[in-house]
């Protein structure tokens, strides 16, 4: 037997995300003010079928008015000929096969004939809307004006095809997709049910593709329950035909981050493995609509779990809702375009440059900042060094105007002078002073350490094309950051975002960024990522003579 049959719904009470159909329905059976006609209305697989079987034991029942709760018994032999599917006097009529006018005439000519066993013929009409214009208007009069015996129940998925004559004539439910939260619930109780055990993220995508329909929501999983009886989202993502989420993450950060190249490796991998391009582009898609919903309206308006919420979170954080939109776009476009091109992978090429090319033109960020133009830069280690030698020293009062040095005042003067120095070569001894475990502890080491050049523009620019070159996504979290400090071997940096941060600090990231940065300083080089919150400038306090000064400069020209 199939899932979705083992667990249908056997009273108003266990039908998924409609309380507000049941409790109505469960209401009118207790104060016996039914009605003879009932049209039901919505997505497929929201309960329609389901909740007319339940009205029409509801209608059949021998105990319905013992029990005082309105619920079937399921117990009498009307109930349990009904769940089976043998009961005489309800009649199933798929409307989609049967859509002419002698059919509904056979239907009625069989109306006019009393109940066999039960205390009511019920006719339950699916996908009513398939009927033709004849057919609804030879039922019309029946269905007006039924024979006290009878009652008609239709359900329909398009209810705008169906006349204003004919839903003037019934009761109409409108039936709303299940809540993600709802279905996952749902299939926990199945799994359990059938002793499977399966990862919340498993459920998390289950749920996302049955869009609001929990029969679709039980066939795939059943469907990837016949394959393994420990579910996790590999599994799911194989039947499903999907590509990975992680693959649809790692795309939206490399074009939102300004990566044609690492995007367009993407998309070229994927289809290599053979992924299907008009799927990928749905979940991208979805993947945006997700990021959107985020800016707008945080975690209110998303049925996401910690994991997924976390993950939408982290890209959040790089873009603004203009962007988002502009992607979506570009993406639904693209979308159209690839059932009209003999290649699969262009659109979505196509997609990854313009968007790249939107933020190459300097588009606004999140923080509305734009990105800096690149500057040239020494092509060699030497000629940075040689640049930065031939520099002439600027006062200590000009950096701090200007900002161009990130040098901070030391306490001690000779660390001082030997910070403000020209470079040391590293030797053995100094080069054993550096921790290799904790970046911190660098700086308990600072006055034993010789320096490394001081940091300028050109050269932390030099720092971001070098690691381009050897990991794209590392380079692009540098542009958002900036060098607060160079002491002693540690270079400083400071990024907005907690995610920024995590993701430089990562052993693999600062080991390539550390070895970049020592060759272009030509020195031992530990790097330490912190988050940098601007602080307001201090006003410089007027001196009392300057204040006397003013004052009699205003009172002169009163008088």
């Amino acid at each position: 037997m199939a899932l979705y049959h083992k667990y249908r719904p056997q009273n108003f009470s266990d039908v998924i995300g409609q309380d507000h159909v049941s409790l109505t329905l469960l209401e009118a059976i207790k104060s016996s003010s039914l009605s003879h006609a009932y049209l039901l209305t919505g997505p497929r697989g929201t309960g329609k079928t389901t909740t007319a079987r339940l009205l029409a034991k509801a209608f059949c029942c021998q105990k319905i008015e013992e029990n005082g709760r309105g619920e079937p018994c399921n117990t009498c032999d009307r109930c349990l000929e009904i769940a089976a599917g043998k009961a005489l006097d309800v009649i199933e009529i798929d409307a989609a096969s049967h859509t002419s006018v002698d059919d509904v005439r056979d239907i009625i000519d069989k109306a006019r004939l009393a109940p066999a066993v039960s205390k009511k013929k019920v006719y339950i009409i699916d996908e009513i809307h398939m009927l033709s214009k004849s057919a609804f208007n030879a039922l019309l009069k029946t269905l007006e004006e039924p024979p006290s015996h009878v009652v008609f129940i239709m359900a329909t998925t398009e209810v705008q095809k169906v006349p204003a004559t004919i839903l003037s004539r019934a009761q109409r439910y409108d039936f709303k997709r299940v809540s993600h939260g709802d279905i996952v619930k749902y299939l926990k109780r199945v799994a359990e049910g059938e002793a499977i055990k399966i990862t919340d993220g498993a459920l998390d995508l289950i749920a996302r593709a049955a869009q609001g329909g929990h029969r679709d929501a039980i066939s795939l999983f059943e469907q990837v329950a016949s394959r393994t009886k420990d579910i996790g989202v590999a599994d799911v993502e194989s039947v499903l035909g999907v590509v990975r989420g992680e693959e649809v993450d790692s795309f939206l950060w490399t074009i939102f981050n300004g990566l044609p190249e690492e995007g367009l490796k993407i998309v070229h991998r994927l289809y290599e493995s053979g992924a299907e391009m008009t799927v990928f582009n749905r979940q991208v898609i979805e993947g945006l609509r997700r990021v959107l919903h985020y800016l707008i309206g945080g975690q209110s308006i998303l049925n996401e779990s910690k994991e997924g919420l976390e993950k939408i979170s982290k890209i959040a954080a790089t873009v603004s809702v203009e962007r988002v939109v502009a992607a979506l776009e570009i993406f639904i476009e693209k979308g159209r375009a690839l059932k009209d091109v003999s290649i699969p992978t262009l659109p979505l090429e196509m997609a990854v440059v313009q968007i790249a090319a939107k933020v190459e033109g300097g588009e606004a960020s999140k923080s509305g900042e734009t990105r800096a133009e690149a500057r040239p830069v020494a092509s060699t280690t030497k000629a940075a060094a040689d640049t930065l030698q031939a520099k002439p020293a600027e006062k200590k009062e000009d950096r701090e105007e200007n900002g161009s040095s990130l040098i901070p005042e030391s306490k001690d003067a000779g660390l001082k002078d030997a910070v403000e120095s020209p470079k040391t070569e590293p030797n053995e001894s100094n080069k054993a002073s550096i921790p290799t475990d904790d970046p911190k502890k660098v700086m308990d080491s600072a006055a034993a350490t010789a320096p490394v050049l001081e940091m300028t523009d050109d050269i932390w620019q030099s720092i971001i094309d070098q690691t381009k070159k050897e990991n794209g996504t590392l380079a692009a979290l540098l542009r958002d950051a900036q060098p607060l400090s160079l002491n002693a071997g540690l270079l400083t940096l400071g990024v907005k975002f907690k995610f920024h941060q995590d993701r430089i600090s990562e052993i693999k990231n600062r080991q390539i960024l550390e070895e970049i940065a020592a060759a272009i300083l030509g020195g031992s080089c530990r790097i330490l990522c912190e988050i940098n919150t601007p602080k307001p400038k201090e006003k410089k306090p007027v001196a009392d003579d300057e204040l006397q000064k003013v004052a009699e400069q205003v009172f002169e020209v009163a008088s």
